[in-house]
Formats: C-alpha cells, structure tokens, sequence
C-alpha cells in the first residue's frame, strides 16, 4: 500500500486536509451534498462521479461513522462480557453456539496461507452462494457482514433520492446526531400489529423515492412479514424503486427458502436482498455478509463497498464449510427454539406480553423506562437492549443458551421487582 493510499484509507487529522481530498470534495454537486455534509464529511473525505476509484475507501470512512454509537456500545459490551460477573451477554443478537467446528476447523487450516489475498477462494464462496440460491455468480457481492453492504446500499440511494422505511426498524434509529448529517428518509409507521404497512408504502412511492428499505423479519421487533404479500409488494413497486430487503434474521423463519425474497431476483426485479452469517452461523466476529442482486445493480452498489476484497481468506474458508454444515444449523434452531420457548414462559409466568418472533430475539413492552432497566440487569451480569417508541417502553433479549435465559430469569426478576 503507497502512502497516498494509507492516507485515504486511514487518514490522520493533518491528511485530512490532503490535495486530493479537496479535490474530490470539489465535485459534490446536488443530492451529494447530503454525503458531504453527512456521512463522509466528519471522515474529512468525500466523493462524486469523477472519483468512483475511491468509493469502496470513502465508504468504509461512512460506515464508521454511522455505526460510532453503536461501536462504542460493542466495545463497552465486549469489556464487561471479558468482566468476571457477567453472565450472559443477550443484547447483541449473537449465536452462543457458533461457530461450527466444521468452520474453525477450515480457518485453522487457511491460516498459514493468509499472507496471500484471498482471490480463489471468495471466487468459491460466491459460487456456492449462488449455487445456494439458485442464481448465477455475478448476482453475488461479498461484504465483510452485511453492515458494510446495507450502507453502501443506503450511500447509493441516498445520491438518487429519499430512502424509504418503518419508523420502527434497523435503521430507523441510526441517523445521525447532527441534523444536517441526517439520510434522506421518509418513515412510515407500522401496523397496529407491528407489522410493515405495506399498504401505505406502496402509496407513498413517488419520484423522489430511490429506495425502500424492508428488513425481514424485522429489527427490533422480530415480527416477518407473510412471504406472499411481500412479494406481491416487490412485483407492484420494484419497477418504480429499488426494493432492499435485509434478511439478517431468515435463516430463523419458518420456512427461509421459501420465505426469501430470492425469487423475485430470479424474475429480474429491482430487488436488492442483504444477507449475514452472522447469526445462524456465528460469524459475528469473523464478518461475512453478502448481497443477492440484478448485476447491473451490484456493480453499481461496488462503487460504495469493498467489492468484497474486505472478506479474509479465513473467513471465507470458513462460511464455506459452515454452509455445508447441515447438521450444526440444525442444532443452532432447535437449540433457539428451545431457549425462546423457555423465554415466552418466563415472560408469561411473571405477566409481561412479548411480540411473537421470527428471529434470535425477543422484544417485549416492560413497566419502567428502559435504560433503567438496562442498568439494572447489568448490574446482575445480563446485558439486554432497550427501545422506545408507539408510547411505550421495550425490551429486547436475544436468545442465549438455556444457562444464559436462566440467568436472565434470576435477572429480570430482581430488577423489576
């Protein structure tokens, strides 16, 4: 790597000011004046039409930035989760039993070659991705998780036009601070049920609509919608907007293969879908994700990402031998399942409602303000997340290992009594 190329990648508060930053910064013009102002900005860097080379960097610096909050949560988190008290780590949505030991085994045996990059064998993960899925390789784009893929969708919209969602969902919550920094967005509320109004988006679709983001089943609520009406959304709205549907959590669904939106891709709609190994195979610390797509589509959405040269060669040894593991997935849901169903009871017994999940978690309405709650489970060694919103305050655990639910048992009951 040159030091030109070191300086844009990490750049310190001197190289901020670079020639070739203000140069790039000189060519924002209209929409992109959102990425200058927001995202990329507080990176001291920036880009446009004439600098597509530096998009993949540009936007690593952006998704930085929007997950700051969040990485700081996470390192607090990993800090008392090192801590001897703690007892069960419930609010990262994580899978406490992966990775496989098909999967660590393929990372033992790629580690002595990881000086090399790591070419060959993402050209065969996407292959088997494809293979998967049905569609052709070129339909595939790696990411290091699919965080880095959902901003790079949400930068490429965002160039284009307002970027439409729940008011209650991933990404509803993660603008940022500054007003001036805030995506483009237009939120419609959910259904009394809280499910996605799919109804009233398909209204609100206009002109100035580049994209509609759809997260199934949805976070934070773990609530899926039925696969045939999204579906029938895709087909009514995908020749009017991009439809970016993030299926972090399918893998927990009823019915995954039939539940995705892959079909819709295979009829060549406008449809985006997101992808993460980081549940269902516990690849949250390894980071791979991957987007399913039109090619026109993914080769524009490059522009913003690594392309996947970000994946490691370790990492992806490893989703390939995850993905052949049937029989540790299988494992991974019942093992869910039977922690979930032990939750529910829990929650039933001590007269607390929850919202049905299809997903790692479950969210249900508590009686006192959430960080409150927070603190106090902490304090009992169990990490959870708190929401706000429809007036109410609420609480999502993520499911953990039946000793972890039971701590969380012990937990929730002295912190609420």
């Amino acid at each position: 790597m040159s030091r030109c190329q070191a300086s844009i990648l990490f750049p310190s508060r001197k190289e901020i000011i670079h020639p070739l930053h203000l140069r790039l910064m000189s060519s924002i013009i209209n929409r992109r004046d959102w990425l200058k102002s927001g995202l990329l900005a507080s990176a001291g860097l920036t880009f446009g039409q004439s600098a597509p080379s530096y998009a993949s960097q540009t936007s690593q610096l952006g998704i930085i930035n929007v997950y700051a909050e969040r990485e700081m949560e996470l390192a607090k988190e990993a800090m008392l989760a090192a801590a001897p008290q703690i007892k069960a780590r419930l609010s990262s949505n994580e899978n406490p039993w992966g990775p496989s030991a098909s999967a660590i085994k393929a990372i033992t045996e790629t580690a002595p070659k990881a000086f090399l990059y790591a070419g060959a064998i993402t050209m065969e993960l996407r292959k088997t991705i494809a293979d998967m899925h049905g569609v052709a390789p070129d339909q595939v784009l790696l990411g290091a998780g699919s965080s880095e893929l959902l901003m790079a969708s949400l930068m490429m919209a965002a160039t284009k036009g307002k970027v439409m969602m729940a008011e209650t969902c991933y990404i509803s919550g993660r603008d940022a601070r500054d007003e001036s920094a805030k995506m483009p967005t237009e939120k419609v509320a959910l259904t009394k049920d809280y499910q996605y109004d799919l109804d009233a988006m398909a209204t609100r679709v206009g002109s100035d609509t580049a994209m509609i983001y759809v997260c199934n089943p949805n976070n934070p609520t773990g609530v899926m919608l039925p696969s045939a009406k999204l579906k029938s959304f895709c087909d009514a709205v995908s020749p009017k907007s991009t439809v970016l549907v993030d299926e972090a959590y399918i893998d927990y669904a009823p019915n995954p293969a039939t539940d995705s939106m892959v079909d819709c891709i295979k009829k060549g709609q406008n449809v985006l879908i997101l992808r993460t190994l980081s549940k269902l195979h516990g690849f949250a610390g390894l980071r791979i994700g991957y987007a399913l797509g039109q090619p026109e589509i993914l080769k524009e959405l490059r522009k913003y990402c690594s392309g996947g040269f970000t994946v490691s060669a370790t990492s992806a040894a490893a989703a390939v031998a995850s993905f052949k593991d049937k029989a540790f997935q299988e494992m991974v849901i019942k093992n869910t399942a039977e922690s979930k169903k032990f939750l529910y009871e829990t929650l039933k017994s001590m007269d607390y409602t929850y919202l049905p999940s299809d997903a790692n978690f479950v969210l249900f309405p508590i009686k006192i303000k959430g960080q409150m709650l927070v603190q106090k489970m902490m304090a009992e060694g169990v990490s959870v997340r708190s929401w706000a919103f429809d007036q109410q305050n609420w609480c999502r655990v993520s499911i953990g290992t039946m000793d972890e639910m039971k701590a969380f048992k012990e937990a929730f009951t002295k912190s609420v009594s």
